[in-house]
């Protein structure tokens, strides 16, 4: 175990005759010594060295407190397995944790520098509403804590919508008097993620490095309301999707085309869709969400398969070929397309007697079925484009995308693919 002990150094004695104390850290037959701010004088030693006064140890006795209390804070069994050396640094860093400083809005800004538009602009929505929580845009990474966390989870919940308005940097009521489902969730889940890559950044465990030691985001009980308009449908309402889309005609038809064209291709995102440049038996991609935050790029491999065609047939339009232009028609980009795609699945929805739900809600609807029908995590995770578990290791094996067919084949299998010549069914 560590043994900590206040001690001068023989023949270090300064100039004007004093010592300066350190405290000794022995541990695992080997000792280093860490110098203080106590100066003991001549007479405050034995013959042999050693220090006497009761005041010398006095003095030292907040710092020995403080090092023994980042002890505590160790694993024995790390203890076991690691050199003094490592000790030293853990303490050190425990030591110097309280100087540190870094304003949390600001990294994350910074952060996001890096990202696509569409994620960025979910990551400062939660950031505007943390702003808005705290009644200022500053805040120390480590005056973060679990109850702050959870206090501002159940602020968001009770709080209604707001606007925010750019060019007066202010915000406005809405007329809706209460945010979406799981609002709180999606932020939380979000600043968590920021949170821990600040620790990842200034953290080193290996050295002893620890700057950021606070884990607020772990362990926050939050109520997640079921039916969000992001879940997954179900079976009997994505058979209605299907049915419908085929039914429907106009900008609506091609809006409910879209959706199951999502669902065909495993849950492909309107992004995703719009960065397609492959047209051909497989469909390649990288997706778009994740392809910052994995080594291969978040590369996915999706066969087309024949349930798609019809759907991708009435979406095309000239030489242009692909989904390109009915996303134009529905919306000038990315973004505003899926905001219009949306608000045609509303009007569908209610139309319909269903709950509403958003483009969005394919991808979820695909994942649960692939699990419901025995599909393994692991390709579930492959088909989604998910950052999950992959390292580098992963790019120097073959991804095994047959797994990934096979995952869709057994879902479309599921449903009734009737409207239409040359449409495959599955009864």
């Amino acid at each position: 175990m560590v043994s900590l002990k206040p001690i001068v150094v023989q023949g270090s004695r300064r100039q004007d005759g004093t010592y300066l104390v350190y405290i000794r850290i022995y541990h695992a037959g080997k000792s280093r010594r860490i110098p203080t701010t106590v100066i003991a004088q001549p007479s405050d030693l034995t013959r042999s060295g050693r220090i006497k006064s009761a005041e010398v140890l006095r003095k030292c006795e907040p710092l020995l407190r403080r090092m023994r209390d980042a002890l505590a804070r160790l694993s024995p069994f790390d203890l076991e397995d690691r050199d003094v050396d490592w000790v030293v640094g853990r303490i050190k860093a425990d030591l110097t944790a309280g100087d540190f400083r870094l304003d949390f809005f600001r990294f994350a800004e910074e952060f996001l520098k890096g990202k696509t538009e569409g994620t960025r602009k979910g990551y400062m929505t939660a950031l505007n509403a943390l702003e808005r929580y705290l009644g200022k845009r500053e805040l120390d990474v480590n005056d973060i804590t679990r109850q702050m966390v959870a206090d501002f989870a159940a602020w968001v919940n009770s709080t209604p919508k707001v606007s925010y308005v750019r060019h007066t940097g202010t915000y406005k009521d809405t007329e809706k008097k209460k945010l979406a489902g799981n609002t709180a969730v999606r932020h939380i889940s979000r600043l968590s993620y920021i949170f821990g890559v600040a620790k990842e950044r200034y953290n080193d465990e290996d050295a002893g490095k620890i700057l950021i030691p606070r884990t607020p985001f772990v362990g926050v009980h939050m109520d997640v309301e079921t039916g969000n308009s992001q879940r997954s449908i179900g079976k009997d309402a994505m058979q209605m999707v299907i049915s419908g889309a085929q039914e429907e005609s106009g900008l609506l038809g091609e809006a409910l085309s879209l959706f199951v064209l999502s669902f065909c291709l495993c849950g492909a995102n309107i992004a995703d869709l719009y960065a397609a440049t492959q047209v051909g038996p497989v469909w390649v991609y990288n997706r778009q969400k994740t392809r910052d935050r994995r080594a291969d790029r978040a590369e996915i491999h999706v066969t087309i398969p024949p349930e798609a065609l019809p759907f991708l047939a009435r979406l095309q339009d000239g030489p242009r070929g692909w989904w390109i232009p009915a996303l134009h028609r529905i919306g000038a980009d990315k973004d505003l397309a899926t905001t219009k795609v949306n608000r045609y699945v509303k009007k569908w929805c209610e139309a319909n007697g269903l709950p509403v739900f958003t483009y969005y809600a394919a991808r979820h609807t695909w994942a649960t079925l692939a699990r419901r029908s025995g599909v393994e995590k692991a390709t579930v995770d492959d088909a989604l484009g998910h950052k999950g578990d992959f390292d580098v290791a992963d790019i120097y094996a073959e991804r095994a995308w047959d797994l990934v067919d096979d995952a869709n084949r057994k879902v479309l299998d599921l449903f009734n693919w009737h409207a239409g010549p040359g449409v495959p069914t599955s009864e």
